[in-house]
């Protein structure tokens, strides 16, 4: 019989933050790169099992994600991953377009020389995720590169309000990676919002970063056509829905 690896494993557990916290991103990870697929079961007993942990920091972070639309909870049923909400993902979209467009700007407004080491290295570190094409990896340089524009803009814990406004749609940026391959022009598209903001360009910094919010329409329409399982809702999103 072939043995099924684990998908959780205690040694991702640290104490830097609370373990709901830390099991809340375990979780909303393995949804967004679709190591928990729609419709997937949520067995509490196996992930506690698999993590050392009780059921309580767990209950909590599977709240946080039904809060999220990332997770259906059906009492009388049990507690499944949710399908591409577009509904949903239109909403993301929404806090990005504003939040995340207004903090660009002020990180152009208040770009100090302290930051240049932490752009660099980011850029440094998201070309050679490119250049593998390790999805998981750039993903998450991509979230970080955003996070530090956060940071740079004044308001670091302004991230945490995109991050969790935007479950839905994360995994629809996450899935156009494979499928369309744009490593590059997402590496791109950083490097300039980059070296506008060192310049103190905000409409520059803005322009660039719209182009790139903007993508998400296509790449909705290229999951309607080569994974439409993955999502609920037929509506016709587009950019005047929101703009």
């Amino acid at each position: 019989m072939e043995q099924i690896t684990p998908l959780f494993t205690p040694d991702q557990l640290d104490g830097r933050t609370s373990k709901s916290a830390q099991v809340y991103e375990l979780l909303r990870g393995a949804i967004i790169a679709l190591k928990l697929p729609p419709d997937t079961a949520i067995v509490e007993k196996e992930i506690c099992a698999q993590l050392g942990i009780s059921r309580t920091p767990l209950r909590e972070a599977i709240l946080q994600l039904a809060n999220e639309s990332l997770i259906k909870i059906a009492p009388s049923d049990g507690t499944f991953v949710n399908k591409i909400v577009l509904t949903e993902v239109l909403q993301g979209q929404l806090v990005r377009d504003t939040v995340e467009m207004r903090l660009t700007q002020l990180a152009a407004r208040n770009f100090k020389n302290d930051y240049e080491k932490d752009f660099e290295l980011a850029l440094f570190k998201q070309k050679a995720a490119a250049k593998r094409k390790d999805v998981d990896e750039f993903f998450a340089l991509d979230n970080e590169f955003h996070r530090l524009i956060c940071a740079c803009a004044g308001f670091p814990d302004a991230w945490l309000t995109i991050h969790n406004a935007t479950g839905q749609l994360d995994r629809v940026r996450r899935q156009a990676f494979p499928l369309e391959g744009h490593f590059n022009v997402v590496f791109d598209e950083h490097r300039e919002i980059y070296e506008r903001i060192r310049r103190h360009d905000e409409v520059g910094a803005a322009k660039v970063l719209q182009v790139q919010l903007d993508s998400t329409f296509p790449s909705i329409q290229m999951l309607r056509e080569k994974r439409p399982e993955l999502l609920s809702g037929d509506e016709d999103v587009g950019v005047t829905d929101i703009r």
